[in-house]
């Protein structure tokens, strides 16, 4: 068994958010939910063979899966040892009333991620921030406030079917510059998808927008990256995952590119962390 820094699981394509440069595409409407018996069969065929120190559910917008407090219990059924992370936007929290239960039950920390940290952004998901310090307080849920908007980076051009992929023709400094290390201070941010294992969340879903749009020639070499499959053998999966840079990093820019991610007035990551604490 070979250990990894972390496993992302979406467990929903569709999200209610629309950020600009999404690395999952979800901003594209992109929809579809996954469902438990998928999932169960995709990490069966995989932990034996790795060990995340962390796995994450997102999507999309998790919560948007009716299905999310099952899938706190089976994830900690298949990876006793990881570090289980549930991200979300907040805004349907309130969907599940057994979620915070759960949450402890699992061993399971609850990231929020603030996209628009105005104040009209904050005001519309304040009844579940106040809904999670109700959880922290009765079960001792562990709550992260993550000021996503403040590290959020420019994956691609355009929109759409006019998207357009960097190519700086720089492989080895996209990787040095990822946008997962804004994040996980890791340059892998490892997909299991359709039950394989994919380097990061672009080249993952990347398939997803060839499906729903007529994208650009220019998407073509990236569209034939090969994912790891299940029955890798043992030398197959031990170079995937020491693998560095690859060309499939050039659809990335060379470059760190920031987003300005709101024209409201924007609160401080201490402004907003203090926002939570006086709910």
């Amino acid at each position: 068994m070979i250990e990894i820094p972390l496993l992302d699981l979406h467990i929903t394509h569709t999200c209610n958010l629309t950020c600009e440069s999404c690395s999952d595409f979800t901003n594209h409407k992109l929809t579809g939910m996954l469902c438990l018996q998928d999932a169960k069969e995709w990490m069966l065929n995989w932990n034996k063979k790795i060990k995340p120190k962390k796995f994450l559910l997102l999507g999309g917008e998790p919560t948007l899966n009716k299905d999310l407090v099952e899938f706190l219990y089976l994830s900690r059924q298949m990876w006793r040892e990881s570090q289980l992370i549930l991200v979300s936007n907040a805004f349907f929290l309130h969907l599940h009333p057994d979620l915070g239960k759960s949450l402890k039950n699992n061993d399971v920390e609850l990231s929020i991620s603030i996209h628009n940290p105005s104040k009209e952004y904050l005001n519309k998901i304040k009844s579940n921030l106040i809904l999670c310090k109700e959880w922290n307080k009765k079960y001792g849920t562990k709550i992260l406030i993550n000021p996503a908007h403040k590290k959020w980076r420019s994956i691609y051009k355009g929109y759409g079917s006019n998207i357009m992929p960097f190519e700086d023709n720089d492989p080895e400094s996209s990787w040095k510059n990822c946008f997962m290390k804004e994040f996980d201070n890791a340059n892998n941010c490892y997909q299991l998808h359709e039950g394989k294992i994919w380097k990061c969340p672009p080249i993952a879903f990347l398939p997803l927008m060839a499906k729903k749009y007529n994208l650009s020639e220019k998407w073509d070499p990236y569209l034939k990256y090969e994912p790891l499959h299940p029955n890798c053998s043992d030398e197959d999966l031990i170079k995937f995952f020491n693998k560095g840079a690859e060309s499939v990093c050039g659809m990335c820019s060379a470059k760190k590119i920031y987003m300005e991610n709101s024209k409201n007035p924007l609160l401080s990551v201490n402004e907003s962390i203090e926002y939570f604490s006086k709910l």
